[in-house]
């Protein structure tokens, strides 16, 4: 499509001396106009008149159709979070992980002929195990389905009775009935074989519950039909890669969505518990403890002899030695061990909640690196699995693991900034020098 860019025959009625009607659309309101209706702009490009009429030219606009007409995923996903039936919470729950996943383990999805992309269920599940503990281990009862609000306690949601037998196992070890206890022992391979078979039974009930649940009436009382399939033989739930896509590019967009669409639902459930949104809301925001996570990391660091700041290079006390998270713990939630490195308390406090530079990075890879083989040397099963959340696969023995895991931090810290606007973080001169001051 053509439009001019400028015209001196358009009088302030916008038409020309013929009485022709030429409306002075801007080439950027044409183009979010197509887009709306599932165009893409693929080419743009300016002419001057090729009559050669002064003070008249052109802008050339060139879309494509992509959707073929039919809805587009942004607007599927909204569909079913704003106007598809729900009688329990779990369509939220399943766009909370999905869009958490593609943004933080986007390594464990696999890509698929004829434009698909499937996303291990396990996964899922494990992410929903940590959305419902705190709801479920709460001191008031919090209904998550129709049925529990109407006080119909012979049909509660499908994992309750299970999730809550692993809940016991830690209840008087913390808050949100010892999720953070839970969360350590699991990661790091310590729970007792009794406990790891009430999880593997809580997480089969919830991997049950998706399955038949969200995965197969997510979309289907809309006009774009279901959008999820499940396939038995990979246990992987399976979508097209124009939504996974959308997930990618809107992950944090979506999750805080969510989780206030899923406070508003649970108050309508609840009205007759008298819960509102507000109490709520904290429940859905819990998240293991970072506490716990960096103090074992700390332990480990201290262990094996003089520490040195990963920022400075600097060799640090116990009173000086902090525990950095290499993505910001209030963006990620992030406890794994690979996030953690050691830092001197005043370059830790000044670094804050931003991302390190890139050249920072690059430079600083060695340190990160070392920091990395002192926590696998101590704790090799819980270091394989959370390494396992960026590489997609458990690293191997040898040492091209190192470069493997550096290479997928990177990435992980430059979309992070790109896609959350994050300020990029160097160390300044005056900490540094000072950090250097205080060890002589």
């Amino acid at each position: 499509m053509s439009i001019p860019a400028s015209r001196t025959d358009v009088g302030q009625n916008h038409r020309d001396n013929n009485g022709r009607l030429f409306h002075p659309y801007l080439p950027e309101e044409l183009q979010l106009l197509f887009e709306r209706l599932g165009f893409q702009l693929i080419g743009r490009w300016d002419t001057e008149d090729v009559l050669r009429r002064g003070g008249t030219s052109w802008v050339t606009l060139l879309f494509e159709l992509r959707s073929g007409g039919q809805t587009r995923a942004i607007d599927q996903i909204e569909g079913i979070l704003n106007r598809d039936r729900k009688v329990a919470t779990y369509k939220f729950a399943l766009f909370r992980a999905l869009a958490e996943i593609s943004t933080q383990e986007p390594r464990v999805t696999r890509w698929l002929p004829g434009g698909r992309v499937a996303v291990p269920i396990d996964c899922i599940a494990r992410r929903w195990l940590r959305y419902y503990w705190p709801i479920i281990a709460n001191d008031r009862f919090v209904p998550q389905s129709l049925a529990e609000g109407a006080g119909n306690l012979q049909q509660p949601v499908a994992f309750r009775a299970p999730l809550q037998a692993l809940i016991q196992q830690f209840a008087d070890q913390g808050t949100h009935g010892g999720l953070t206890a839970w969360h350590l022992d699991s990661t790091s391979g310590r729970l007792p074989a009794a406990i790891v078979a009430l999880e593997m039974q809580a997480l089969r009930s919830i991997a049950r519950a998706i399955r038949s649940g969200p995965v197969t009436y997510a979309g289907g009382s809309l006009e774009s039909g279901r959008v999820f399939e499940y396939d038995a033989k990979t246990k992987a739930v399976l979508m097209s890669a124009v939504l996974w896509r959308e997930l990618s590019l809107l992950g944090h967009w979506i999750v805080d969505a969510v989780i206030v669409r899923w406070a508003a639902l649970t108050e309508r459930f609840a009205q007759r518990q008298g819960l509102h949104s507000g109490d709520v809301l904290p429940l859905l925001l819990a998240k293991p403890e970072p506490e716990r996570a960096t103090a074992q990391a700390r332990a480990v660091f201290l262990a094996a002899g003089p520490a040195h700041c990963v920022w400075s290079g600097r060799q640090l006390c116990e009173r000086s030695l902090a525990v950095d998270h290499l993505i910001p713990f209030a963006l990620w939630g992030n406890n794994d061990l690979w996030n953690l490195v050691p830092a001197h308390a005043a370059i830790n406090c000044q670094k804050s909640d931003k991302l390190p530079a890139g050249a920072l990075l690059v430079e600083r890879r060695d340190h990160i690196v070392d920091s990395w083989s002192l926590l696998r040397d101590a704790m090799p099963e819980a270091f394989d699995g959370h390494a396992m959340h960026l590489l997609g696969s458990k690293p191997g023995r040898e040492g091209h693991w190192r470069s493997e895991l550096f290479a997928r931090l990177r990435e992980a810290v430059e979309v992070t900034a790109l896609q959350r606007g994050v300020e990029r973080w160097t160390p300044k001169v005056e900490v540094a020098q000072a950090v250097s001051i205080a060890h002589r």
